[in-house]
């Protein structure tokens, strides 16, 4: 298990490192086969997850069985915290894209933790304030922003924040069906998306990035303004 990355995780980094070993002491590491199901939506809520190495994908359906991509999970995040303190119920499926393994928490050990560390509470109303303010984010882009402004926006976010120059190389970071699913359009529509921006000059398109041409013009698009996912 990687410690090091679990001390890390920003649910766990503010506490005190007494704390913190007691913590992680008190979870175990789960490993899931690519495609493999973590939880499903609906069920209730029996742990707090970070993520150790692999990739996860928390996604939700439509009564038509449309697959909806809520938040793409990378190594050293934490998730599901929101589902312990609410309904009691996971509020999406987890279901890993790649071989992955977790940390677990389990629901009952949490919640006994909490009770007689102060400082652990306010960990996680920190990372449950963090995880909405993406959500809200998430959703003002994909209700607001156009399809070219989404993909500005998704590229931008995963440099982190940095000045960006001509010639600079982007990666995607994930396939380009993921990479659809979360700038909440069709594969198809990032195809042409891709192709609409490249014939303007903005980016040029590769197998697994871009490199930018016009960082202004992909900046404007983007309206950036520092936070990633």
């Amino acid at each position: 298990m990687n410690m090091d990355l679990l001390r890390e995780v920003a649910l766990l980094a503010h506490l005190e490192d007494d704390d913190r070993e007691r913590v992680i002491a008190a979870g175990a590491e789960q490993r899931l086969t690519k495609g493999g199901i973590l939880f499903h939506e609906g069920e209730s809520a029996e742990a707090v997850f970070v993520l150790l190495e692999g990739r996860l994908k928390l996604v939700r359906y439509s009564e038509k069985g449309r697959e909806l991509l809520i938040h793409l999970v990378r190594p050293g995040q934490s998730f599901a915290e929101v589902a312990l303190f609410g309904s009691g119920t996971y509020p999406a499926t987890a279901e890993a894209v790649e071989a992955s393994a977790c940390w677990r928490l389990p629901r009952k050990i949490l919640l006994a933790l909490v009770r007689t560390d102060p400082g652990l509470g306010l960990a996680m109303m920190a990372s449950m304030a963090t995880w909405t303010r993406r959500m809200a984010g998430k959703l003002q882009l994909l209700t607001q922003r156009r399809v070219e402004e989404r993909l500005a926006v998704y590229l931008l976010a995963h440099t982190g924040g940095k000045n960006i120059a001509q010639g600079d190389f982007l990666p995607f970071g994930a396939p380009k069906h993921l990479v659809a699913a979360q700038c909440g359009t069709a594969p198809e529509v990032l195809s042409r998306t891709f192709r609409k921006l490249e014939e303007a000059g903005v980016f040029e398109v590769g197998s697994d990035g871009v490199t930018v041409l016009d960082p202004e013009k992909l900046r404007d698009l983007a309206e950036w303004i520092g936070e990633g996912e």
